[in-house]
């Protein structure tokens, strides 16, 4: 995300993964993509993050906020340093809810990505937590009135892939 990014005009973007082998990862896509001088990537907590209030004209996370050990807690220190008018984007699984989309990824998450999983990367218990983390996070109107509770404004859900992923956009 933070490599898609640099094509914006933003001239400084800071990366947070609270796992340091992710952040290696991604520091070495920095390098290989020649943006060392544009992309810093930091070791931190979501939910905890070493910046000062209203640092950050924009804030994305792609397939993270579910990850947050308290949901509410993550969007609240978001929140905080997320610049007045800052704008702050959600990339996150969610459920379809319309026939037959609903039932096809059912079936989908259930049966045929857990066998995916197994046969890829040996771990099928990795590709359940998907399934099963996708279906008790709330998502569309629960997570934008979840973001409403804490103080974002202009709050909207655009559904993805017939809903299997959803992109949220509020402000502060």
């Amino acid at each position: 995300l933070a490599i898609n990014l640099a094509e914006t005009n933003a001239s400084k973007i800071i990366g947070l993964d609270i796992s340091s082998g992710m952040l290696e990862i991604g520091k070495q896509k920095v390098k290989k993509n020649q943006l060392d001088n544009k992309i810093e990537m930091v070791l931190g907590d979501s939910e905890n993050m070493p910046f000062a209030n209203n640092s950050f004209d924009a804030i994305t996370v792609a397939f993270g906020v579910r990850n947050f050990e308290t949901l509410e807690n993550g969007l609240k220190e978001i929140y905080r340093v997320l610049k007045p008018n800052g704008t702050f984007v959600i990339l996150e699984t969610s459920i379809p809810t319309k026939t037959p989309y609903k039932q096809g990824y059912a079936f989908y998450s259930k049966n045929i990505l857990p066998l995916i999983g197994k046969l890829f990367s040996k771990d099928k218990s990795a590709y359940n937590y998907l399934s099963e983390s996708a279906s008790v996070f709330p998502y569309g109107e629960a997570l934008n009135n979840i973001l409403r509770k804490i103080g974002f404004i202009n709050v909207e859900d655009f559904p993805q892939t017939f809903g299997v992923a959803t992109i949220y956009k509020s402000s502060k």
